[in-house]
């Protein structure tokens, strides 16, 4: 390998924006790399393998803490940690998407409810005004608002 990859050439080597490569740096994910005479960033293969681990920890559904944390576990060679600490993250990562799921489907049966109670009063109201010759007044907020009238 050269003598280091510019930022171009990461981010066409792992397909990632070269802002993002520069906003890991920004928050430290990243550390500064060094740089050419002419001021360009050059990328070891330590950095390459580095935002390697980031992107696979983001398909995981990790923040860029928990992804910044895990890094530091492994730059410092602590595998088992690292492993320990990520099964915990995907132990929680599963627990809440249990629970998007549960509330979810609770709204989709809220929904449905809703979607068979609608269209109930509109078939009420079509037989109705089917019914008669003189307009009625819109009544589609429905029953809810008679009540505060009286």
């Amino acid at each position: 390998m050269k003598a280091g990859l510019t930022i171009g050439e990461l981010a066409k080597e792992l397909r990632l924006n070269p802002k993002t490569i520069r906003y890991y740096e920004e928050v430290g994910l990243l550390p500064q790399p060094r740089r050419s005479e002419s001021g360009y960033r050059l990328y070891s293969r330590y950095e390459i393998e580095r935002l390697r681990l980031v992107k696979r920890a983001k398909l995981l559904g990790l923040s860029l803490a928990e992804i910044k944390e895990l890094a530091e576990y492994a730059i410092d060679g602590r595998c088992s940690a690292l492993e320990h600490r990520l099964l915990s993250l995907v132990e929680a990562k599963l627990g809440e998407i249990d629970q998007k799921i549960q509330d979810l489907t609770a709204f989709r049966e809220d929904l449905t409810q809703y979607q068979l109670d609608l269209s109930a009063r509109l078939a009420s109201i079509a037989r109705e005004e089917s019914k008669q010759t003189i307009p009625t007044s819109c009544n589609c907020i429905g029953e809810e608002v008679d009540r505060f009238r009286e």
